[in-house]
């Protein structure tokens, strides 16, 4: 055997070691897989669990009322009314804008649990809807800015799925392109019959 066919042998092992290996990196991989799919219920429910003692420990500890102020409220003219205007701070704000993202985002696809999220933060701020609307418009923001992105990221990276992007765009177009005159509410004399 010549040393070039030495070298071939050599670079055949090395290519079916490296063959070898990947297979095995491969059924790791597929081990790891697995084995998040099967504790995901324990480790969901776990992590519920956690966030509900810390949420009640939350609300026990520092109330989100300790963190509103009342403006008075003014004239076009600048005269002081009687009126005035609850405001949190901006950090209670933020906070209770992440806490409520995430509250829905775990809610899920169930209905039942996605409205005791809202009526829990409608009672929060006492049915002030400018209050609420803080703190939802905070939420919307962490959802778009933070979360979002992060898992269009995970999907374009990991799943190769780099259609998401375009179909949320897609979407977008679709709820602009609709008009709010083409539903209706049941109940309504017209039956919901286009114009």
């Amino acid at each position: 055997m010549t040393t070039t066919d030495n070298k071939t042998t050599d670079e055949l092992d090395d290519i079916e070691a490296a063959g070898l290996s990947a297979a095995e990196q491969m059924r790791a991989h597929i081990k790891a897989i697995e084995h998040a799919r099967d504790t995901q219920p324990e480790r969901l429910a776990k992590a519920r669990a956690e966030a509900e003692t810390a949420a009640d420990w939350s609300r026990i500890e520092e109330p989100f009322s300790e963190h509103v102020t009342a403006l008075r409220a003014h004239t076009r003219n600048g005269d002081p009314t009687s009126t005035t205007i609850a405001l949190p701070s901006m950090q209670a704000k933020a906070m209770y804008g992440v806490r409520l993202a995430f509250d829905a985002l775990d809610a899920g696809e169930d209905p039942d649990r996605l409205d005791e999220v809202k009526s829990r933060y409608f009672t929060m701020t006492g049915g002030d809807t400018g209050l609420a609307f803080l703190i939802f418009a905070e939420a919307l923001e962490t959802i778009a800015s933070l979360v979002v992105p992060q898992m269009l990221d995970d999907l374009e990276q990991h799943g190769n799925n780099y259609d998401a992007r375009v179909m949320l765009a897609e979407a977008r177009v679709k709820a602009w392109s609709d008009r709010v005159g083409n539903h209706s509410l049941a109940g309504d004399d017209d039956g919901g019959a286009e114009q």
